[in-house]
């Protein structure tokens, strides 16, 4: 009896999920007949010209849409599963993608597409070869005098602000004398932070050092990158080939638009972040800041980010000049706003524009969501991934005004 408790209670269990299963779906088809049925009941209380048309063509609208949303949520479902091997598929992506108008200018010389990508990728491994051999080493030293001077610098720098307080807020009698009296009376706890921080730090770049350490991904980035850049208009035709001749009255438009879309904000940021970074490094120079190169290319990088990714990249640079000298921060603070003032009313109207077309509000909603959802990454695809839901949604809607515009008239 004993032996077979196991057995049975697989069974049972399984049998279970099965009924649970059949329930849900059950539900969802109560619900959809009941839909069906209101569309009818309110059908016959309106003129002709007002009534919702619920035929096959709708039917499979909604089966996409359903089926899409199905597939989206299997992706989130199993994101641990398909973020390595999508991964390098996504930036050698980028990447063809950024340099595709490249491409494109080279074969106006009358030079075929695999002999233009050719050239652009000699350019590119010539670039990589030449910044390697000479900033590498110092990137490689820069990075490990800072993980190891981090703790040290920081500790430096909490014994500076206590010293301020006391010295400045600490004689107010309505203030705590000590600093840590005022963590004590907020209940904050100084080591359980400094020691999240190390940790967030070094999983941060023990990941970043596994990706970039790995020959997997070191090989197979340049390679599919070269074969999307070389093979991109085949690509393109064999896309477009697959979509139906009665949908490509609506589903070309829509795919340029998003074109225009991804492409300006994807190259546009690209190079904004490169200009930034290399402004970033030259002031951080001419100021004498320690860290100099490293810093200023977490600038660049920060400002893939909208709104929140220069504070972001500046912020490193201000901690490590404060730890030495109060005055070179503020000169480093003032350096950092003099870069953004050129990149918010010079470089990005001219690289980037309005590609987007998002509301500054809605911009810093789909950051705040993309980074909840998916971390670092979700602060860098959530601009342009919600550029190309509105370009979706505009497009659903001009559908159903084309379709229903009985919906959309004034009663």
């Amino acid at each position: 009896m004993h032996e077979n408790s196991p057995t049975l209670l697989l069974t049972l269990s399984g049998a279970g999920s099965a009924l649970e299963t059949l329930i849900k779906l059950g539900i969802l088809i109560l619900i959809a007949l009941i839909i069906y049925y209101l569309f009818q009941i309110g059908n016959k209380q309106v003129d002709e010209k007002k009534k919702l048309r619920y035929g096959i063509p709708q039917l499979k609208l909604t089966f996409f849409v359903l089926l899409g949303i199905g597939v989206l949520w299997w992706i989130l479902n199993n994101q641990d599963l398909l973020v390595p091997i999508i991964v390098p598929f996504v930036v050698a992506g980028v990447l063809a993608y950024a340099f595709n108008p490249l491409v494109k200018k080279l074969m106006t010389l009358k030079l075929s597409r695999t002999l233009s990508t050719a050239i652009i990728f000699i350019g590119i491994i010539l670039a990589v070869v030449g910044f390697s051999l000479v900033f590498f080493p110092m990137i490689v030293k820069e990075v490990n005098s800072l993980v190891s001077m981090l703790p040290d610098l920081s500790q430096k720098w909490y014994e500076k602000f206590m010293a301020w307080y006391e010295k400045s807020i600490g004689t107010n009698p309505n203030m705590p004398t000590t600093f840590e009296g005022v963590l004590e009376y907020l209940n904050i706890e100084v080591e359980a932070i400094t020691d999240w921080l190390f940790r967030s730090s070094g999983t941060l770049f023990s990941k970043i050092g596994s990706f970039a350490s790995s020959l997997v991904h070191l090989v197979t980035i340049p390679v599919i990158m070269f074969y999307f850049m070389k093979d991109g208009d085949k690509i393109a035709k064999g896309a477009k080939k697959m979509v139906l001749p009665r949908w490509r009255s609506w589903v070309f438009p829509l795919s340029e638009k998003i074109d225009g879309v991804l492409g300006g904000f994807i190259r546009g940021q690209l190079l904004v972040a490169f200009f930034i970074g290399v402004l970033s490094s030259i002031a951080l120079l001419i100021l004498g800041v320690e860290y100099w190169l490293i810093l200023g290319m977490l600038a660049g990088i920060g400002d893939l980010i909208p709104y929140f990714g220069p504070f972001l990249g500046a912020v490193p640079a201000v901690f490590i000049a404060l730890t030495t000298d109060p005055w070179k921060a503020l000169w480093v603070i003032a350096a950092f706003l003099i870069i953004q003032q050129l990149e918010g009313n010079l470089i990005s109207p001219k690289i980037v524009g309005h590609s987007v077309g998002l509301h500054p509000a809605l911009i810093i909603f789909v950051l705040l969501v993309g980074g909840a959802l998916w971390g670092l990454v979700g602060l860098l695809v959530a601009v342009p991934l919600a550029g190309v839901i509105k370009v979706l949604l505009e497009a659903i809607l001009d559908w159903f005004k084309k379709h229903y515009p009985s919906i959309f008239e004034a009663s």
